[in-house]
């Protein structure tokens, strides 16, 4: 049942423009066990090349490139460089971690104070936190906006550049997860229930049970990945609710990470094709925040260029 909802649309902007679709890596890489860090094959649920970092229980996992990032429990983000396993550098987060997103070189982290903050990723700069007050267990980025769930049941919403959150609740779910495949949000609750919102209003569409407190939640290959502590990772048909497979990793999972973010991906639905050029520009036109592409605090012509720029070099 959906309880409230906001609302948001831009005005239609129209260009024509000739440009070719890409597709994104899928990888998937899942935390457990001492915080090791494992790639998925999710055509068959083997694991693979698993890399060390010496820290705390990964509580947040985003990738960059062939780096990926981890929030550890210890109080750090370290970064971990895939191919050698090495990790290149860490530095001390503003508080507990819980959960972790990035938009370009900006690392989104909710804390257990109740905080989303603003570091970069290279060096750890706090660069902004919005205080929420409701301890945010997940987040994701979709569309030129973050998103955060609590235990609470409240989802909050806000244009990335900006800290002006809205919210509304998904009713009796306590939010564990988040992804997006695209179009809608995604929502894991550690009831075992996924919640499909439509991402742009925030209304309800659908529910499905799974047999999973989702820790992770994450969509790639057509698939919905639930990954819950138990080391069961289901795959799910997110048109049916149907579970196709169930892989048995043998870890006690507390992070999955999908795909890399993609600042030329700015719809988010895992292309770089010409409905981004269009998103952005719609929202470069109505002076979204989320068009905020230097993170500079104001939406001018240098966004334009960061854009194009971002959308020329596509995403590994």
């Amino acid at each position: 049942m959906f309880c409230a909802q906001t609302r948001k649309t831009l005005a239609a902007f129209a260009v024509v423009a000739g440009l070719a679709a890409a597709g994104l890596a899928e990888d998937l890489y899942v935390a457990g066990n001492s915080g090791q860090i494992w790639r998925l094959d999710t055509d068959t649920g083997t694991l693979n090349n698993p890399v060390s970092f010496g820290g705390g229980t990964v509580e947040g996992l985003v990738l960059q490139g062939r780096d990926v990032l981890a929030a550890s429990s210890d109080g750090n983000v370290y970064r971990v460089d895939l191919d050698t396993g090495i990790t290149e550098s860490s530095f001390g987060a503003w508080g507990n971690p819980l959960s972790m997103t990035r938009w370009g070189n900006t690392l989104y982290l909710t804390t257990d104070g109740g905080e989303v903050q603003w570091l970069d990723a290279e060096d750890g700069t706090l660069i902004d936190t919005y205080y929420l007050h409701d301890v945010q267990q997940a987040s994701v980025l979709f569309g030129g906006t973050i998103y955060t769930g609590s235990w609470s049941t409240f989802v909050y919403k806000s244009p990335i550049g900006g800290m002006n959150f809205e919210f509304f609740t998904v009713c009796g779910g306590s939010v564990n997860s988040m992804a997006t495949d695209g179009v809608d949000l995604l929502i894991g609750s550690r009831e075992g229930t996924i919640y499909v919102f439509d991402a742009t209003l925030g209304t309800y569409k659908v529910t499905y049970p799974v047999a999973s407190d989702c820790v992770g939640l994450e969509y790639a290959d057509g698939s919905l990945f639930i990954a819950g502590s138990d080391g069961l990772i289901h795959r799910m048909n997110l048109s049916t609710g149907e579970i196709e497979r169930v892989y048995d990793t043998g870890l006690t999972i507390t992070a999955m990470a999908g795909p890399d973010a993609c600042a030329a991906d700015f719809n988010g639905d895992g292309e770089i094709s010409t409905l981004d050029f269009l998103a952005f520009l719609n929202a470069w036109a109505a002076m979204d925040s989320s068009a905020d592409m230097d993170g500079n605090g104001t939406v001018n012509t240098q966004d334009v260029l960061v854009f194009l720029n971002a959308f020329t070099a596509g995403c590994e």
